[in-house]
């Protein structure tokens, strides 16, 4: 599939483009100040290599002083040794140390024998409960994810399908009273954009092999999503859109406690 000529740009016009991405982001969420100290979440995949590679750049948008520190939570899914030998090498041709937040626990309280009806989501609070700590450690203020637009749209469609809820995520979320902030830097761009990038400098995947992969709720909401955009050209777009544009008094949270009573 062809995102707007995407695949003819070049690698660095491919790097403008998702600069120019990130640069609207930090200024629309305002996601970086003077004086922070951030930590950039690192999984190995694409989008988080992608992610510690722009913000290495000494770009005037988010060049004050700003401090980055690259972590990866090494949650117990296989062997990563090789993978994190390579990982601190990108890291370190990046100027930055990687530090690793060893949680290899976590693995087995997902999906082991008393796995819970979601693992991703024990998972997910694990890990960012190893970065909070990661944070608490040295000294930041503020966690960089790797989140894309359609990661936003996919936890939408997720919520409202199996969580009961209208929720998505945000590109700047306080935390503990505003103590720590998660960070969304790829907040606008498209995964396509991420992808492309990765390829174009052809970084490698470091990421841990997770044995449910391909069978979690996210997938199929994701292959939903790139269904419905294969017949209806733009619906990605206009439903990251929409999200902007909540219409509130025509959802019923008025009603939520009424429907408690009975």
């Amino acid at each position: 599939m062809s995102y707007g000529g995407l695949h003819s740009l070049s690698a660095n016009k491919r790097k403008g483009v998702l600069l120019r991405s990130v640069k609207k982001a930090v200024g629309m969420f305002d996601l970086l100040d003077d004086g922070d100290r951030v930590i950039i979440a690192v999984s190995g995949g694409a989008d988080s290599l992608v992610l510690l590679d722009i913000l290495s750049e000494k770009s005037p948008w988010w060049a004050r002083t700003v401090e980055f520190l690259p972590v990866f939570v090494d949650s117990g899914f296989g062997d990563d040794s090789e993978n994190l030998d390579k990982l601190r090498e990108f890291a370190e041709k990046r100027n930055m140390n990687l530090h690793i937040a060893v949680r290899r626990e976590i693995a087995k309280m997902a999906i082991g024998d008393d796995r819970p009806q979601n693992p991703c989501f024990i998972c997910s609070r694990l890990r960012r409960k190893a970065l909070i700590e990661t944070a608490v450690e040295f000294g930041a203020n503020k966690i960089a994810l790797g989140h894309h637009r359609e990661d936003v749209l996919e936890t939408f469609l997720l919520n409202a399908f199996f969580g009961r809820q209208i929720a998505a995520i945000r590109p700047n979320q306080s935390l503990f009273e505003g103590r720590f902030h998660l960070i969304r830097p790829l907040f606008l761009a498209r995964e396509s954009q991420i992808k492309g990038y990765a390829g174009a400098f052809a970084f490698p995947d470091l990421s841990s092999k997770c044995p449910l992969d391909g069978k979690t709720k996210r997938d199929y909401v994701k292959k939903l999503l790139n269904k419905l955009e294969s017949e209806n050209r733009g619906l990605k777009r206009d439903l990251f859109r929409a999200l902007f544009h909540p219409k509130v008094d025509y959802l019923l949270g008025d009603y939520a406690n009424r429907k408690k009573q009975k």
